[in-house]
Order: C-alpha cells, then sequence, then structure tokens
C-alpha cells in the first residue's frame, strides 16, 4: 500500500502473529484486495513495463497529436491490466495473452476502433491476436522507443530481460548506435546487420534482433503498421491534421515492414502474435522472470545466488491448475528470502 502498517496488522505483529506462515499468507490477501493496494500496482508496473519512463517522452507530431491525457490512458490501460488479473487471480499467461483490454475514446487514436467515452471499459479482444497482453500495450512500446523512431535494439534487450529473464551484457563502448533512415533509403533490418556484421556484435545481436524486429510493425507510440512511413520537410507551413496521419500531406508510404525473426533455437517468428505464442509455450520462463522482478520489488535489493533456489520454489508452488498471480504474490511473500530480508 506504500503506507504505514493499518491496525489489523499491528494487532498481530504485538501478538506475535505475523510469523505464523498461515497469518502471513492471510494478511498478503487481505492487503491485495484493499483499495490502496493500486499503489503497489503503480509502483511496480512503472518499474517493470517502463510507464515511469512515459513521463519523459514526447512523440513526434508528424506521427499523432500527443497529449499528457493520452500518456494518462496509456498508463492506466497498464495498471487495469494488471490489477485486473491480480484481483481476478488469473494464470500469469494471462499476462501475455488475456483476451481483453481496456479501451476509452482517446486511445481510439491507437488501437482503432469507435469506443465511445472517456471512461476506460473493459474490452473483449479475443486471444491470439496482435491486441492485449503487455506485448501489445502502447505504454510499453512508447517506453522502448524514444518518440520518434522504433528501437528494435532497446526492445530486443527489454524483453529478454522482462520477458524471458535473460540477462544481457552491456554493449562495447565502440559501437555505434544505428542512425534513423527517414529518407526510407535503408530499412531497419538493413541497419541492424551492419551491426550483426561485427563478430564480436554477433553473439549478442543473435538474441536480440530477433525479438526486437518481431515488435517493428508498432511504431514509436504503439500505432500497427505494415509500411514504414517517409517524412518530407512541410517547410514553413503549419502541422495541419492530414500530416498527422499515417498516410497523408507530407507522409509518404515506405519499405513494408518484414518483422519475422529466427530465435537461436531455431523457431521462426512472423509478428507479435508468434512471439505470444512463443512466450506462452515457454511459460515457466516468463512466469520465472516475472518472480524475480516481484521479488526484487518486495525486498528492495537485487538477488543473490541463494536466492535461485527461493525462485525455482515459489514458481513451482504457484503453478499449476487454479494458480494465479494473486498466489505467486502470496508466494513469494511467504519464501525465505522475503521474510529474512
Amino acid at each position: 500500500t506504500s503506507a504505514p502498517p493499518d491496525e489489523t496488522l499491528h494487532a498481530l505483529a504485538e501478538q506475535g502473529q505475523l510469523s505464523d506462515p498461515r497469518v502471513l499468507r492471510s494478511e498478503t490477501t487481505r492487503l491485495l484486495a484493499d483499495p490502496k493496494s493500486q499503489e503497489f500496482v503503480r509502483h511496480f508496473t512503472g518499474q517493470w513495463l517502463g510507464t515511469r519512463l512515459l513521463k519523459d517522452i514526447m512523440p513526434d507530431p508528424r506521427l499523432l497529436p500527443f497529449f499528457d491525457y493520452d500518456r494518462e490512458m496509456l498508463i492506466k490501460e497498464t495498471e487495469l491490466l494488471f490489477a485486473t488479473i491480480l484481483s481476478e487471480n488469473m494464470p500469469v499467461k494471462a499476462l501475455i495473452d488475456p483476451g481483453f483490454g481496456f479501451r476509452n475514446k482517446g486511445l481510439n487514436k491507437i488501437y482503432g476502433g469507435d469506443i465511445e467515452g472517456g471512461e476506460m471499459r473493459r474490452v473483449e479482444l479475443g486471444f491470439g491476436g496482435r491486441q492485449g497482453g503487455i506485448l501489445g500495450l502502447a505504454s510499453v512500446m512508447m517506453a522502448t522507443a524514444n518518440g520518434v523512431d522504433t528501437q528494435p535494439i532497446l526492445r530486443g534487450v527489454w524483453l529478454l530481460e522482462n520477458v524471458l529473464g535473460m540477462a544481457t551484457p552491456e554493449p562495447p563502448s565502440n559501437v555505434p548506435a544505428i542512425a534513423s533512415d527517414t529518407s526510407g533509403a535503408s530499412t531497419m533490418r538493413e541497419l541492424l546487420n551492419l551491426h550483426r556484421a561485427d563478430a564480436s556484435c554477433a553473439r549478442c545481436h543473435d538474441l536480440i534482433d530477433p525479438l526486437g524486429m518481431v515488435m517493428e510493425n508498432f511504431d514509436p507510440v504503439g500505432r500497427w503498421r505494415d509500411h514504414y512511413p517517409i517524412y518530407t520537410n512541410p517547410g514553413v507551413q503549419p502541422l495541419d491534421e492530414e500530416f498527422y496521419k499515417n498516410i497523408g500531406k507530407g507522409t509518404f508510404e515506405g519499405p513494408r515492414i518484414d518483422a519475422k525473426g529466427r530465435m537461436p533455437d531455431g523457431i521462426e517468428l512472423r509478428d507479435v502474435t508468434d512471439l505470444k505464442r512463443y512466450v506462452i509455450e515457454r511459460i515457466d520462463l516468463f512466469s520465472r522472470c516475472l518472480t524475480e522482478k516481484l521479488m526484487v520489488y518486495g525486498t528492495g535489493r537485487r538477488l543473490g545466488f541463494g536466492d535461485r533456489r527461493v525462485v525455482d520454489e515459489v514458481v513451482e508452488k504457484a503453478k499449476g491448475k487454479g494458480k494465479g498471480l494473486r498466489d505467486l504474490i502470496v508466494a513469494i511473500v511467504d519464501s525465505e528470502s522475503f521474510r529474512v530480508k
């Protein structure tokens, strides 16, 4: 709750009952159901999914008119998704493909559709599609771009570290950044291949690039696109509504996006729908990664070697029929790493 212990916790502590695992689990469940636990949702998603970064990103006005309200709605959509999966104790895989999402009229400019009204509402999206889940959130796509261009390397690293739980080493200091090409002469894949030409870079980029490229259909603010846009200089003319459109005044249809990527295990991914399936088929990888993120948040420290056994125990305890995200968090609180932190 990001607040001092309430009266119930104080009373249990005075009675020495909080050391009882049954009481500890019961109180964890009680607090997760408290509306004040929204503070946990806000802070954790901001840290894990990067929504706290959105305040420092201003999208290029050539993409779309974007205001603080739009930023707030992207964050709210993210928090509502996580909070709903938590409150309904849905399985961890629902974070990848929940079959639903949250929308309002303001989000039509990102996802399309004709939702009316400013209130966020739950909408059914179906399973297996490009929308829904953390891999289809505009907030994540925006946090892993720079507001002007997509960043496949950044998105690939984010997916490795925050979804698949694979740490990536720091790049060599003498490797230049990839420069965007708004003239359309080079595709992003061609630019990435220049990096991979160096054997010392290829070792990591064989992991990073396929994941980053499979998200390339999402533009810097999370809209779906099939072609790269090519921008021309509008000169001194004011930007009008036509210019904001993907294909409008000053914006032309560029090369078709090739989002395919081959993973090191030989699996070929065509787009984000294949990526979702790939992660769900390896859901223990994601569960372990999520557990580690929650444990870092809950203990306030980096995990050590001894925590690996605890992570394995928590993942095992919280999986199986009828187990969900709430059960995972309760298992973390009940773990040795949390109780002796």
